[in-house]
């Protein structure tokens, strides 16, 4: 060990000793991090190597090789080469508990994978269990955490290869009464942690359990073969599946009241090798589903509330498992539930209990398929029919003559994005003028988790690959970084929130489709409102602050950049569009940051002349909260008052993107004289597809900017 990294040890006491200690290294290794190793941190050791090595954007396994040096001892090589009679050396309880690996013994000496080379009680402990002396490599708790699972699984697999045929045919001296404690114990302890669903599955020679939290799994604890075989048993037991069954997969459901919540359990179970495996989804019954409670920005919230506004027509959401289909269409029912709308639904299976809605359960044995529910569920006088998910012909079609005929149709379909399901439906064999008629608006969805709003960080230099790419493409910085904290649980980020691609039809796209056209380049030319991309939604959040360049990719994929560019790329700030003929709705809202008297009541004028309100607020961060509060507002006005210079017009807007940009509502930002000319020099900075109007403000240039965004 250095003589630096020694001196600093010593230095070092207290309970959060070995995390300071990490911090320690990281200052002598990335002096110019501050933000991290000066970072106030109050998790674990494991918790702050995650937490770190996300901040500096490095994987933990390259943060160890880079530490190793400032730690004095070498980098671990591979952890996976460990034998048998070095394993017996150290029990695999005292290795999980103290993050500790053997790798080897060599000439006499016992050497050990560690995270923390700074823990003298390890070290001394070690010496007494071994007899040996020691000497560590560096790893990440992450690493030694897997590796540590991986070696003992195998060893205990070696050892007693007898027990999976112990465990499969049912003989177990258990405690019953233990089992059920730790069943209940594993439900409630994914229940706290908000996972939405629970795995069980054989994992060389033992088993793991895992939960998924925010769309990412995360591993909860091991459990010996015979105990998970147990489990699996009292979980099929209570699910009305055979426990005594393995060799076929089975489905079950059952209930759970924790803390005054109800809770469906869907269990599923799964013959594989070496064991079951068996996964449970929580659905909380006591969740109320509301579009307005849903994080969606206001653009697409009114945009979802105008498709389902109309007495027919059929409403499809695209994406894939998992994105949040279902609870957006579970939020549209409950704007439409009340007394004089009759809402039927047809689902496989049933996931959320709505009251005053009544819900139909597909069963493909007892014949009960989607389209025989279909035609009878027609007979019933509906006024809005949800269908769980159109797969083949004959329910599409049906979908659609029902949209015809005076029935509003909400419906999943599965599809990339949301221009996709028209051709999906026209290969499906949908009549191409029944479709044209029948489609009101596709909704493309995806969830990208939220950055914790407790302890997320500004985005400061030096940027990661990923934020100096969007800064580039874009000309905007991302807003903030994840970082790490108990309310979050040390992830970074607590929630998802939802980006939306949303293909409202228009005359040109329905002469298209009742053409026949299903060439996706033919149908995008002829879109009219790119700002509702999937990339121009998740760009948005970035801004905000909201989640990470690196959250919108994993939700869209590697097509990001490219259309991440090409959005950016083809945004045209001049381009004269023909004003509506149509009137503005009345009630919606104008919100105007930070104008002086004189433009205030000018722009009142305007806006009371449409039959709008006027919300006026005096920086950015009032117009955060009432748009929060509002969701009425239509459309931003910023004014950059007289007297202000260049440099102080960016930041002033930089500062109202920040706070503002989530909400992807059309702008104008109104110019003094003496900037005008600047308007190139501002774009450059980021000023998203803000359109400028010079003053004093000419009132018809003002109207019709409020109206060529808004036509309703």
């Amino acid at each position: 060990m250095s003589a630096i990294a020694q001196s600093s040890a010593s230095r070092l006491a207290g309970a959060d000793r070995p995390v300071r200690e990490l911090q320690h290294v990281i200052a002598m290794a990335f002096p110019e991090r501050r933000d991290v190793y000066e970072l106030p941190f109050e998790g674990t050791l494991a918790q702050a190597w995650s937490t770190f090595a996300r901040m500096l954007a490095i994987a933990p396994a390259d943060l160890a090789r880079t530490l190793a040096p400032q730690f004095g001892v070498p980098a671990a090589g591979a952890l996976d080469q460990t034998d048998a009679t070095v394993l017996a050396l150290v029990p695999s309880n005292f290795c999980q508990s103290h993050g500790v690996l053997p790798l080897g013994v060599k000439e006499g000496v016992l050497h050990l994978a560690c995270a923390n080379p700074f823990d003298a009680n390890v070290q001394e402990r070690l010496r007494f269990v071994t007899g040996k002396p020691l000497a560590f490599e560096l790893a990440s708790p992450e690493q030694i955490d897997d590796a540590v699972v991986v070696a003992y699984a195998r060893l205990a697999s070696r050892q007693a290869p007898e027990l999976g045929h112990l465990s499969a045919s049912g003989g177990s001296a258990l405690d019953e009464n233990a089992v059920i404690k730790l069943g209940r114990g594993l439900l409630a302890s994914a229940i706290k942690q908000r996972a939405s669903d629970l795995h069980i599955q054989p994992y060389l020679g033992a088993f793991v359990v895992r939960i998924r939290v925010d769309g990412l799994l995360r591993r909860l604890t091991m459990l010996p073969d015979a105990v998970a075989s147990s489990l699996v048993r009292y979980f099929k037991a209570h699910s009305d599946m055979d426990p005594t069954n393995i060799m076929i997969p089975q489905d079950g459901r059952m209930s759970l009241t924790h803390e005054n919540a109800e809770f469906d359990l869907r269990v599923s179970c799964l013959p594989a090798s070496r064991g079951e495996r068996l996964v449970i989804r929580f659905l909380d019954q006591s969740r109320v589903h509301r579009l307005s409670q849903s994080n969606f920005s206001l653009a697409d919230l009114q945009a979802m509330r105008r498709a389902i506004a109309r007495p027919s027509g059929m409403v499809i959401m695209t994406g894939p498992t998992g994105s949040g289909k279902t609870s957006t269409l579970y939020g549209m029912l409950a704007e439409l539930n009340r007394g004089s709308v009759n809402i039927i639904t047809v689902e496989n299976p049933v996931e959320y209990r709505v009251a005053g809605i009544s819900q139909v359960e597909v069963n493909e044995k007892a014949g009960r398929t989607f389209s025989s529910a279909l035609r009878s569920i027609l007979r019933q006088d509906p006024d809005v029919v949800l269908i769980g998910e159109i797969r083949d012909k004959e329910t599409a079609e049906i979908a659609a003559q029902a949209a015809l005929t005076g029935h509003l149709v909400l419906t999943t379909l599965h599809t990339n994005d949301a221009l996709t399901a028209v051709p999906r439906l026209l290969n499906l064999g949908v009549e191409s003028t029944l479709l044209a008629d029948a489609l009101s608006a596709v909704v493309s969805q995806r969830l990208c988790r939220t950055l914790c709003s407790t302890c997320r960080a500004p985005v400061v230099e030096p940027l990661t690959g990923s934020e100096r790419a969007f800064l580039e493409i874009t000309h905007n910085k991302p807003g903030y970084r994840a970082v790490g904290c108990q309310a979050c649980d040390y992830s970074g980020y607590h929630g998802r929130l939802p980006i939306v691609e949303i293909l409202e039809m228009n005359a040109g796209l329905r002469d298209a489709v009742a053409a026949g056209e299903h060439r996706l380049s033919a149908l995008e030319a002829l879109r009219q409102d790119d700002s509702k991309s999937l990339v121009a939604s998740g760009s948005m959040r970035i801004i905000s602050g909201e989640t990470t360049v690196d959250e919108v990719f994993d939700a869209v994929g590697p097509s990001f950049w490219p259309h991440l560019a090409s959005h950016y790329g083809a945004v045209c700030f001049t381009e004269t569009l023909e004003l509506t003929t149509q009137p503005l709705a009345s009630g919606k809202a104008v919100l105007l940051m930070g104008a002086s008297d004189n433009t205030r009541t000018q722009v009142a004028s305007v806006v009371s002349s449409a039959g709008m309100r006027l919300i006026t607020v005096s920086d950015a961060e009032q117009a955060q909260q009432a748009l929060h509060k509002d969701e009425d507002i239509v459309f931003i006005i910023g004014d950059v008052r007289e007297g202000m210079g260049l440099e102080q017009a960016k930041e002033m807007l930089r500062d109202n993107r920040l706070h503002i940009s989530w909400a992807r509502l059309p702008a104008v930002v109104l110019l003094p004289q003496d900037l005008v000319g600047h308007e190139t020099a501002l774009r450059q900075s980021g000023v998203l597809a803000a359109g400028f109007i010079e003053k004093p403000v000419d009132e018809q240039t003002l109207l019709k900017a409020i109206a060529r965004s808004h036509a309703l």
